[in-house]
């Protein structure tokens, strides 16, 4: 895809690897419930297909409950770059890894460095005040 060498071209191989599920140049078409243009910022709850080769079709759900109101199971109490920090209804903290890219520069072992480094950071406490309460 994109043989030019174009610098949109260009742009879209380097950074390819780094964004793996991005569709350049193609055509949308939103079928929402409100006529006029989406406000910058706002949330639609829908589905999106793709039902050609370079064409997608988003269908807004037709019900009023939002996203927003759902309480999400397992809150973040710490959102880092390579691991987060859960809070269990039971009031304790456990972590998780986020996902990497790994290339030629940023390994498998440096990836555990790195999330070891965040994870002794947030254990002592500097990058936030994390203490395990009980929930009331």
């Amino acid at each position: 895809m994109f043989s030019s060498n174009s610098p949109f071209a260009r742009g879209y191989r380097q950074h390819q690897p780094v964004y793996p599920n991005t569709e350049p140049c193609v055509d949308i078409k939103l079928l929402t419930r409100e006529p006029g243009r989406i406000p910058i910022g706002k949330y639609l709850d829908g589905a999106i297909t793709r039902d050609a080769d370079d064409h997608f079709l988003f269908i807004e759900n037709a019900t009023d409950k939002k996203r927003n109101d759902v309480q999400q199971r397992n809150p973040h109490v710490y959102e880092g770059v390579y691991i987060n920090i859960n809070r269990k209804p039971d009031g304790t903290l456990y972590p998780t890894f986020n996902r990497p890219q790994f290339n030629e520069q940023f390994t498998c072992i440096e990836f555990c460095r790195r999330a070891a480094e965040e994870l002794i950071q947030v254990a002592s406490g500097f990058a936030y005040n994390l203490e395990e309460e009980k929930p009331t």
